[in-house]
């Protein structure tokens, strides 16, 4: 058996004990109780307190089974520079201060600072259904203000994932290892509360990737997360996300978002997002800064791959004084259209759309102006890394009118004199594929937000009819 022990300085307190009028079997106790230093151990555990004060009236219950059960508690508990150890778990949590009421049901939290390993965070606001949720019930609902100086998302995502999940999915959760708070294995969404965060965050940290001013609503809603209008800075550019998460099954994820960058490197957008380069392979031939709008949904396997076959989206990019890359591309290009050998790399501007529908990738025709010369570009691609574009030229200095059809893949490129598509001062006009994708992803968001909803009040009420 594990050893216990208790060390207390300067204690205070006084304790009542009286049965009650109406039930004398069901006795009720009061407890005013204050101190310096507390210190409590239990085998590898322990927890201590600098400065402590409760004040709690307690009722007796001795109907219920369970021992958490029969103590119904409330009151209020003052604390200051506390810590937490637990056996098993890597880091010592430490709770700066803490200011709470609670009863039963509700924990109504004024203030309370914590900081686990690289992670602090103060949180102010209530916590519901305590008690129905211990007694199977209800689920956990809360409503949080969330401010960090620094959080650390990957431990934040160790510590939480697969709370309240079923044995089985409990049971696919690879354990990590002792002293490391990294998790293998994609993260689960926690099942059975319903908890917002109305997050203000100067740092996170995720992996290498660091992001500031994070500001924004964060959900967990019985199994989705929920991203909602979240705004943040990168050194790349500066972010727009709302993001569902849902993870029915290990190797069966969902993800829908709508994710949109301003003033992004376009460089550095495809190393933030690999996957880009196979949504709009042309990006490698850009350099400079633009504008990334993409809302997208699609089913991931346990490594996070996207399964393209469930692939479903829209995405645009702007930008101006941009410069193509890839000079040889541009020269045959540039040799077909009769481009003035003055004409430089250059992109004056530059607005293309494009959908995604499983393997295929549709550009919409575009603008893009080079000097004195303007031409509409629209085609195809596909993940395996075909593609068929057509570019028309629809305004030069030139008499006559080119087009090009540009074939192939990136090892095997043939561009060809074709005729022109579009006609002359041709401007193609915007057709909304990215607002149209977010507003079906912020339907789909509210029609699951709201099924859970009713599944919950359901299950609640045929509780209370038991």
């Amino acid at each position: 058996m594990d050893s216990m022990s208790i060390a207390i300085s300067r204690p205070d307190g006084k304790v009542s004990l009286s049965p009650r009028p109406d039930q004398p079997d069901q006795p009720r106790m009061m407890m005013a109780y204050n101190s310096d230093m507390l210190r409590t151990t239990f085998g590898h555990s322990s927890a201590l307190a600098e400065k402590i004060n409760i004040d709690t009236d307690i009722l007796n219950d001795n109907t219920q089974k369970d021992f958490f059960l029969r103590w119904l508690v409330k009151g209020f508990i003052d604390m200051d520079q506390g810590s937490i150890t637990l056996a098993g778990f890597p880091h010592p949590i430490e709770i700066p201060s803490i200011k709470m009421d609670f009863e039963p049901e509700t924990f109504s939290i004024e203030e309370a600072s914590m900081k686990i390993d690289k992670s602090d965070f103060r949180l102010t606001g209530d916590l519901n259904n305590i008690l129905s949720y211990f007694r199977g019930d209800s689920i956990l609902r809360g409503e949080f203000s969330f401010v960090s100086d620094a959080t650390d998302i990957e431990q934040i995502l160790a510590l939480t994932s697969g709370f309240g999940n079923d044995d089985t999915t409990a049971a696919e959760q690879p354990e990590a290892a002792e002293g490391d708070a990294i998790y293998a294995g994609p993260y689960m969404v926690p099942q059975g509360v319903d908890v917002l965060l109305n997050t203000n965050i100067k740092t996170a940290t995720l992996g290498i990737d660091t992001a500031t001013n994070v500001l924004g609503k964060v959900q967990v809603s019985d199994g989705i997360l929920l991203l909602d209008e979240l705004t943040f800075k990168t050194p790349a550019a500066r972010m727009q996300l709302t993001a569902m998460y849902r993870t029915p099954r290990k190797n069966h994820l969902y993800l829908g978002l709508d994710y949109h960058m301003l003033d992004v490197e376009i460089g550095e957008l495809l190393d933030m997002i690999p996957d880009i380069d196979s949504l709009m392979p042309m990006l490698r031939s850009f350099a400079g800064e633009g504008e990334f709008h993409i809302a997208v949904e699609t089913y991931l396997d346990s490594l996070y791959n996207i399964k393209k076959s469930t692939l479903r989206g829209a995405s645009s990019i702007k930008g101006d004084d941009l410069v193509l890359m890839d000079g040889e591309t541009f020269s045959e290009i540039a040799k077909k259209l009769r481009f003035s050998k003055k004409t430089e790399n250059k992109v004056d501007f530059l607005s293309a759309e494009f959908t995604i529908f499983r393997n295929e990738i549709d550009i919409y025709p575009f603008l893009i102006v080079m000097d004195k010369y303007q031409a509409v570009v629209s085609g195809r691609h596909n993940f395996d890394m075909s593609y068929d574009y057509h570019v028309s030229i629809v305004e030069s200095p030139l008499p006559v009118r080119l087009g090009v059809d540009i074939k192939g893949n990136m090892d095997d490129i043939d561009v060809s004199l074709a005729k022109c598509r579009y006609a002359e001062y041709f401007r193609p006009a915007s057709r909304r594929e990215v607002e149209k994708k977010k507003l079906e992803l912020r339907k789909i968001i509210r029609e699951a937000l709201t099924r859970k909803v009713k599944e919950t009040d359901k299950d609640e009420e045929q509780e209370e009819g038991l």
